[in-house]
Order: structure tokens, then sequence, then C-alpha cells
């Protein structure tokens, strides 16, 4: 499934551009109630933190792992149209 090309900071239409994104290697920074936060991919991994709060940082071996994970006790996968991009590539 193809999708259009967005901006910098254009949110997310839906769960499946999201997983899309990711699946491409893209890394996304973004802002979620009023705090920041990156997605990249090191290592072969995804890696996730809430910028400045070294503690937060996590790695997962798949997209299921991360689209599970909560901020804030709000899934990912709940959040992906209601966040903030400030930066995504692909």
């Amino acid at each position: 499934m193809g999708f259009d090309s967005k901006g910098y900071n254009d949110k997310f239409e839906s769960l499946e551009e999201f997983i899309d994104n990711l699946n491409r290697g893209g890394e996304i920074e973004f802002v979620f109630e009023g705090n920041n936060y990156s997605i990249t991919h090191p290592e072969g991994k995804l890696h996730y933190i809430k910028v400045g709060d070294d503690s937060s940082e996590k790695f997962f071996e798949n997209i299921n792992e991360l689209l599970n994970f909560k901020i804030n006790g709000k899934k990912i996968s709940d959040i992906v149209t209601i966040i903030q991009p400030t930066f995504r590539c692909f």
C-alpha cells in the first residue's frame, strides 16, 4: 500500500500509514501531551525514548511490541493519529 508523500511534521492519517512509515525505516520525532518522543531504528531494532528522560529508553524487537507500548496509559497504536510529528522521514 502506498501513501502520498508527507511533510516533516504532517500528522499520520491512519495506523496503517504509521506502520508503513516504520516498515520503510522511517524515524519519527513527535509531541504527545506536551512531551517530546523519538522512535528510531538502531541496530535493527526499534528504539523509543521520551526526550530528556534516559530512563524511558526502550528497545523493541518488532512493530507490534512498539504499538502495544503505552505512553501515559495509552497504547501507541491508539494515538498515532493524535500525535504531532515534529520530524518524520519517508
